[in-house]
């Protein structure tokens, strides 16, 4: 965290060292770990302050350091959405320099007024805004369950336009009156169906990229979760891909985006683990997107077998896909992208 050793590498508005740094902090869903990131920041301050004599100095230098971290991390988490835990990271950062004899911490006004704005409205903490429509969500009574479970077989077998809330009543055994109690209409029924989806996904997936393993294990763990849950919820998966998206907070927005929304620091985590240089430094969210499609790919063909087979069968070929390409080792190499990096190229580059 020094930040004279910092450098940036910028490629489709990535940088590198500070996604690195970031991860090592956060989970792939938001949640800082605290212990983590007071660690840091006092191992920091205390080298910055080793073997100095003028402690005013010292103190001075240290506190100039943490302004200009702190501006760099929160303008960033800021971008991304993340203002609520800016305060809580802000929070623990003075509390950690306080220790050490750090007497000024200076900041940028704009970031204190957005800080003093969210302790002023203390509604919505940090807390709820991570569990908000997701891990926290309670789960459904069982009577709503009973119409989900109706409502995509409906779905699946219909077709959503096809489909009428008096066939998803008489199949879940309940008034037609009972199911406008729980749903507004068809679409607002869809919605919560794919809401409710979405969020079994990330509870599947909230542990990935949060263990020790290499980069390129929790990659192969992520993508054979994925095919795993696919093959034991293959209707909601048929139900996604005909009507991928849901209605939340007044916006349609396709299911991939709002699952990938809900992992607002994966990117990060996912450079601060490849530290053995594993990893291309491509587009994240172009990789990502486009193993979720080549999957997508796969999956078709295996609906159109009639799942005659377990689509774990396929894995070996997707890995082997993904991770390696599908030119025979022995051709001649064709290179169509070169990371920044060994392009030799540093700053802020495009």
């Amino acid at each position: 965290m020094q930040p004279e050793e910092m450098v940036y590498i910028k490629s489709g508005g990535r940088q590198i060292t500070l996604y690195a740094e970031l991860g090592r902090y956060y989970s792939p869903d938001g949640s800082l770990n605290e212990a983590a990131f007071r660690q840091s920041i006092s191992e920091a301050l205390q080298a910055r302050m080793a073997g100095r004599e003028q402690e005013a100095d010292t103190q001075d230098e240290s506190g100039e350091w943490l302004s200009a971290y702190l501006e760099r991390v929160l303008g960033y988490l800021e971008e991304k959405g993340m203002g609520r835990s800016t305060l809580q990271l802000f929070g623990l950062a003075v509390d950690e320099s306080a220790k050490l004899g750090v007497k000024k911490v200076a900041l940028d006004p704009r970031h204190m007024q957005r800080l003093l704005a969210m302790v002023s409205s203390p509604s919505e903490t940090i807390s709820n805004r991570k569990h908000a429509g997701r891990r926290g969500t309670p789960p459904p009574d069982e009577k709503k369950q009973r119409i989900f479970d109706a409502a995509l077989e409906v779905f699946t077998e219909r077709g959503f336009e096809q489909a009428t809330m008096d066939e998803i009543a008489a199949a879940s055994d309940v008034a037609k009156g009972t199911l406008y109690l729980y749903f507004k209409s068809k679409e607002d029924l869809l919605d919560q169906l794919l809401l409710m989806t979405s969020q079994k996904v990330i509870e599947r997936f909230a542990v990935a990229f949060t263990g020790e393993a290499d980069v390129l294990g929790e990659v192969q763990r992520f993508i054979e979760a994925w095919i795993a849950f696919i093959e034991e919820n293959h209707a909601l998966y048929r139900l996604i891909q005909a009507e991928g998206i849901i209605q939340h907070s007044g916006k349609r927005t396709m299911f991939y985006e709002y699952l990938i929304s809900n992992f607002p620091m994966v990117k990060e985590r996912v450079v601060s683990m490849d530290a053995g240089g594993d990893l291309k430094t491509l587009s994240f969210h172009t990789v990502a997107y486009g193993m979720l499609g080549f999957i997508d790919g796969v999956v078709h063909k295996w609906f159109r077998s009639g799942m005659d087979y377990p689509l774990r069968d396929e894995l070996p070929v997707i890995l082997e896909v993904l991770f390696n390409g599908f030119a025979n080792p022995a051709a001649t190499r064709k290179v169509f992208f070169v990371p920044p990096e060994e392009k030799g190229e540093k700053g802020m580059v495009s």
